[in-house]
């Protein structure tokens, strides 16, 4: 999952990340103090009038719906954009807007039958949703600058000084780097995957696939090691090749850029996750 932020930087998260930053209990602290911005930026003669108990339930209740809309926001559109492009991308600052404009909608049409409120005009719903959107997008950028860093070192038990150590660096591109794999000359961007196919070793890559003899192991230890990863005990996979992952079964696979499907075996599973969130790949 790629995770957006205002200012364009993106985030690599893990399957189910996003779930344990926004239950984290420094964002419950900032959901708290929403609920106490929407107390003051609500104040007026009528409204004091109104018991306080009613109040917290009125507005409490509205910020419980923006949460909702916002992880139902970002399972949709995570949906949508991993059909697309193969990967889950979470634009944070559309699904925070979307979030601002529901729950101010929702709010208005609780305020008449929980307060007694005349419903209000049009303009005055865009002009609060306006409103809403610019405090709440500002003060959600600097919450993420400042706080996704210690969510994720206490979600990942890592250590993360700064969004600085978060970001996904893009590598500058360099010129394919030959290769010598089994007597057959090669570029490594080129390089799609390395699996056992009977007694033989196929070597596939986007010029066309090429058998040699094994064991496989030996092969790989002849390759750059940031080049790809063994996903199964006879599947090697190229990093620049993924362009996915999808589950069979139970089990999770990578789909890779010429449409080939491969299975990561449960005991590389753990470490194959690792390395998709590393490289910016889910």
């Amino acid at each position: 999952m790629q995770f957006r932020l205002l200012t364009g930087e993106v985030i690599p998260l893990a399957d189910r990340e996003f779930l344990w930053i926004a239950l984290h209990r420094y964002l419950l602290l900032f959901y708290a103090l929403i609920v106490a911005f929407v107390f003051v930026a609500n104040a007026n003669s009528a409204r004091d009038a109104v018991p306080l108990e009613l109040k917290v339930m009125g507005y409490g209740a509205t910020v419980l719906f923006g949460v909702l809309v916002l992880f139902t926001s970002v399972a949709v559109i995570g949906r949508i954009t991993l059909r697309r492009t193969g990967r889950q991308i979470i634009p944070f600052p559309a699904i925070l807007a979307i979030t601002v404009g529901c729950s101010v909608l929702f709010g208005e049409a609780l305020s008449p039958w929980l307060y007694g409120d005349p419903p209000a005009s049009v303009s005055q719903v865009l002009m609060k949703i306006g409103f809403y959107l610019v405090i709440i997008e500002v003060a959600a950028a600097v919450v993420m600058y400042v706080l996704l860093p210690r969510i994720l070192s206490h979600v990942r038990g890592g250590a993360y000084r700064s969004i600085l150590d978060l970001i996904h660096k893009p590598e500058v591109a360099m010129p394919p780097a030959p290769l010598r794999l089994a007597d057959h000359d090669l570029t490594a961007d080129s390089l799609i995957r390395i699996g056992v196919d009977g007694d033989v070793i196929r070597v596939v890559t986007s010029d066309g696939t090429r058998v040699t003899q094994g064991p496989l192991t030996h092969l790989i230890d002849l390759l750059p090691a940031e080049l790809g990863i063994l996903v199964h005990r006879s599947d090697w996979v190229a990093r620049a090749a993924v362009v996915g992952t999808t589950r069979i079964g139970r089990g999770r696979a990578l789909r890779l850029r010429n449409g080939d499907v491969v299975r990561v075996a449960s005991s590389r599973d753990a470490v194959v996750a690792e390395w998709l969130r590393q490289n910016g790949l889910v």
